[in-house]
């Protein structure tokens, strides 16, 4: 049964280490296109005028990209473009944090247009105007100390014809190839504040443009920590849309047969949410968009794992330490069934003898060999999944802990001790040549954490049933499983491997003390 539960973590991780790999939620970056592009956006953002490199959705174009002008706040550096004027990139300050957000807020219908570009007190205005006399222009009114942006996007007709409008706003644009790691968290959210309730798609799993059919109130596009959601005024003559041709998906508003007649205008007033997924921030505006956070299957565990930490936070002022706390908090409340599941491994092992007893006098004849054996357990009352069933139900505590971690922005950024991120491998030095499996950081985070595993392992030999086959079993265990799960957490964020390394540390501690004191079987090798 020991050997059975060791099978059954292992499984669950791999399960875990896979869907990671479906995911892509893939944390150490090797691709080199991917390197290239961020020292690239590094090199560029000391630089207010100069020519940018195209990205690879649109490397088939030969009109390079330049930059029009960058606005800054307190907590926001956007960054505009041309042709199209449109966002190239964002920077959260707080957070240290290059947004995925890029290829944002421009109109398709001038894409191709170079804008002009006027800054005012509290934003700017970008314009242009076609050789036909229609004219659109885009008017950002910053916030000095918040990321939201009220924003004023205009057509007019100044031409001495009618003006059938046709047009997307575009809200966002992700790239599948530009940052592979990141694609499959790309979505897109549409938002009803009315219903307070939410439609979720992957920006790279709509087939040809899907337009969204029902009553919404905003449309958000999200990446791992960062979020832009646009709430217009008026929604009677847009409609929120999201559209994939490989590799890029766009999510926007779509204007469809407006009709502007000579020296007409239409304008669409909106707020704009240009930050972090920070959902007290998001709740704000009582729009609805905390609705855009969300974590994944076991989001409800998330969120209330979460909420602990935050709580633990306001009192040590440290997300290290807080993530310290809500180790011991997690383990404390699992504790019973550790304790319960440890006690069961105990029952099996004393039955175990007359279990192979009756294995042994009726392995001619299955049937009667499984009602012994239930009979067995029933006179000693034994549960033969009492060792699994907790475990089992520990399993979604470990994933919801992994999805919040994953996402969430509140590590981004944060230190502790020898980690500069703990959103990120804990990084203790680098090496002068990459090692197979490992590149060149030395993360001693896992490292650790495979030692205490070690350790674990053989102190659960000493608590073992131990007929010759398992204990052999037993052996490898001891020496693969370390590295089986160092090898898994290595490139996790240093605040995922700290929590699995306190745990491990408090499940040796315990057992430790329970084989001290008798409660767990001692060898029978």
């Amino acid at each position: 049964m020991k050997n059975r539960m060791f099978l059954a973590v292992a499984l669950s991780l791999a399960v875990l280490f896979l869907w990671q790999a479906f995911v892509s939620k893939v944390y150490h970056i090797d691709n080199k296109s991917v390197t290239a592009n961020y020292a690239l956006e590094s090199k560029n953002q000391t630089q207010d005028s100069a020519s940018l490199p195209l990205s690879p959705a649109s490397s088939q174009e030969e009109r390079p990209q330049v930059t029009l002008d960058k606005f800054e706040t307190d907590k926001l550096s956007v960054e505009f473009i041309n042709p199209g004027a449109r966002i190239y990139r964002v920077y959260l300050k707080d957070y240290k944090l290059n947004s995925q957000i890029t290829n944002a807020l421009y109109s398709k219908l001038f894409q191709e247009e170079t804008y002009t570009l006027q800054k005012h007190k509290d934003g700017i205005e970008l314009n242009v105007q076609n050789e036909i006399g229609h004219y659109f222009g885009q008017k950002f009114y910053f916030r000095n100390k918040s990321y939201f942006i009220e924003l004023e996007s205009f057509y007019q007709n100044k031409s001495q014809s009618n003006w059938t409008l046709t047009d997307e706003l575009v809200l966002a644009t992700g790239y599948k190839n530009v940052h592979p790691e990141e694609a499959n968290l790309y979505e897109v959210v549409f938002l009803d504040a009315k219903k307070q309730s939410s439609v979720r798609k992957n920006l790279f799993a709509v087939k040809n443009k899907f337009l969204y059919p029902e009553a919404w109130s905003g449309l958000a596009f999200r990446d791992r920590y960062s979020c832009l959601i646009i709430n217009p005024q008026d929604t009677s003559k847009i409609t929120p849309f999201t559209t994939y041709n490989h590799p890029a998906g766009e999510v926007g508003l779509n204007i469809a047969n407006v009709e502007i007649p000579p020296g007409g205008r239409l304008v669409i007033k909106s707020i704009l949410y240009c930050g972090p997924q920070d959902v007290n921030l998001l709740k704000e505006t009582g729009l609805g968009f905390e609705e855009v956070v969300h974590y994944g299957t076991f989001d409800f565990i998330s969120t209330a794992l979460l909420s602990v930490m935050n709580i633990f936070h306001k009192v040590t002022k440290s997300w290290g330490w807080a993530l310290i706390l809500l180790s011991i908090f997690t383990y404390l409340l699992v504790y019973p069934l550790t304790l319960k599941q440890m006690r069961s491994m105990k029952e099996m092992q004393d039955v175990q003898p007359k279990v192979e007893a009756i294995r042994k006098n009726y392995k001619d004849n299955p049937q009667r060999q499984n009602k012994e054996i239930m009979e067995l357990y029933r006179q000693h009352k034994v549960n033969p999944m009492g060792g699994c069933l907790p475990m089992i139900l520990q399993i979604p505590v470990f994933f919801g802990l992994y999805q919040a971690l994953s996402r969430s922005i509140v590590l981004k950024g944060s230190g502790f001790f020898w980690i500069k991120d703990l959103a990120e491998p804990d990084k203790l030095f680098l090496l002068p040549q990459a090692l197979p499996f490992i590149g060149k950081e030395i993360n001693i985070l896992p490292i650790l954490m495979a030692i205490a595993m070690f350790f674990q392992q053989k102190m659960s030999m000493k608590s073992a049933a131990a007929n010759p086959q398992m204990a052999e079993q037993q052996k490898m265990m001891v020496i693969l499983f370390p590295i089986m799960f160092g090898f898994i957490f290595y490139h996790f964020p240093s605040g995922l491997a700290m929590y699995w390394f306190l745990n491990t540390i408090m499940g040796v501690t315990m057992q430790w003390k329970m084989l001290k004191k008798n409660i767990l079987p001692s060898s029978q090798a």
